[in-house]
């Protein structure tokens, strides 16, 4: 048994002093400001996936980081322009921190709603039990925050006393979905019209944080159909990401992800050559008297971009069965940290601008 012991020991010190030498060095290549997440795989830091790491900047402070569903190391980093950002890394338990910028689940006693925030912005997706009482919730809702703290579970439990539809100085629900696709909901096109999803059927929570909320939602198999959806919202961003695949497709259709223009104001939809925007006056203009800002980036798909329906699509042609629809949705609000439409311009063409030129991560 000793001897045993001394051997796991010995493991342990040789492989804490191998994990010592590792250096993450991130390079900005760019002339802006940088502050988002990197992921670094399993392999590429030469473990196992879910192995214990501690991370240190170069003032010797432990660093947040996460292990995705999927094998990849996330850290939040900050790089100066045309700068360099180094990390060591070793063997170890991390830190406990005190706090987590996401968080997300199912909420029974708000009729199965999934709903996940950062410290930015919020969503929801509506439920099963919604869908029973033959509610048509086919979008993706928003919830505007004024706060960088996590206040889902606290809305969802104060609501019977606060109303969360009403600004109570947190955060709030004043983004209409009704029967549309909300902010970047897919769907199917089917002679040139939008087939609206109903809500989830199962769910599975694939990151819990502290970093990233991953959810993927499978939907009812509809005349042979079956839709998945996955999720992702990470620290700091205003933009959800989406990954989407329909299985049973026969043959190639258009598919599209959309976002619900009020029709008594559509004039401030902006349409790029990869992205749509809109200053939505929310589903109360006259009383509300600010705006919520919502897009739809496809930084990576080749879409056509086209208004339909009280909608803005960004279709697909010629989806098959089992591809994957890669593209992000988002929102903010007036009242927090986006003050204008143009600064809402600013923002989208700053996450574009590092998805094309991402930041360069070496391990050594």
């Amino acid at each position: 048994m000793r001897k045993q012991l001394f051997l796991l020991a010995f493991v342990l010190i040789l492989q804490s002093s191998l994990k010592a030498q590792t250096t993450i060095v991130v390079e900005n290549k760019t002339n802006q400001q940088r502050s988002e997440l990197i992921s670094i795989s399993a392999e590429q830091l030469g473990v196992k996936p879910r192995t214990k790491l501690i991370v240190r900047d170069v003032f010797d402070i432990e660093q947040p980081t996460q292990w995705t569903y999927d094998g990849r190391l996330l850290m939040s980093v900050y790089v100066k322009p045309n700068g360099k950002a180094t990390f060591k890394v070793q063997a170890g338990i991390p830190e406990a921190f005190e706090r987590s910028w996401v968080s997300g689940r199912m909420y029974p006693e708000r009729l199965e709603d999934i709903a996940f925030e950062n410290d930015r912005i919020g969503f929801r997706l509506y439920g099963p039990a919604l869908q029973k009482r033959g509610e048509k919730g086919f979008g993706h809702d928003v919830w505007v925050k004024r706060t960088t703290e996590l206040v889902l579970d606290k809305l969802y439990r104060d609501d019977p006393r606060l109303n969360f539809h009403l600004d109570h100085g947190l955060a709030l629900d004043c983004y209409g979905v009704g029967p549309s696709l909300g902010c970047g909901t897919p769907c199917m096109i089917k002679e040139g019209k939008i087939v609206y999803p109903w809500c989830y059927e199962t769910y599975k929570i694939l990151d819990k944080g502290p970093l990233r909320f991953t959810v993927q939602v499978n939907f009812p198999t509809v005349d042979g159909v079956t839709e998945h959806r996955i999720l992702s919202l990470d620290k700091g961003s205003n933009f959800c990401e989406a990954t989407v695949w329909f299985d049973g497709i026969s043959k190639p259709i258009d598919i599209a992800a959309g976002l619900a223009i009020r029709p008594a104001d559509p004039t401030t939809v902006v349409i790029g050559k990869d992205y749509v925007h809109y200053a939505d006056p929310t589903v109360d203009p006259e009383r509300h008297q600010f705006q919520i800002y919502s897009a739809l980036l496809f930084p990576d798909t080749k879409v056509t971009i086209k208004q339909q329906e009280n909608h803005v699509l960004g279709i697909l042609k010629n989806y098959q069965s089992g591809q994957r629809f890669h593209y992000f949705f988002g929102a903010a609000w007036s009242e927090f940290d986006v003050r204008s439409q143009a600064e809402w311009q600013l923002r989208i063409e700053g996450f574009m601008q590092a998805r094309q030129q991402p930041l360069k991560v070496t391990v050594q």
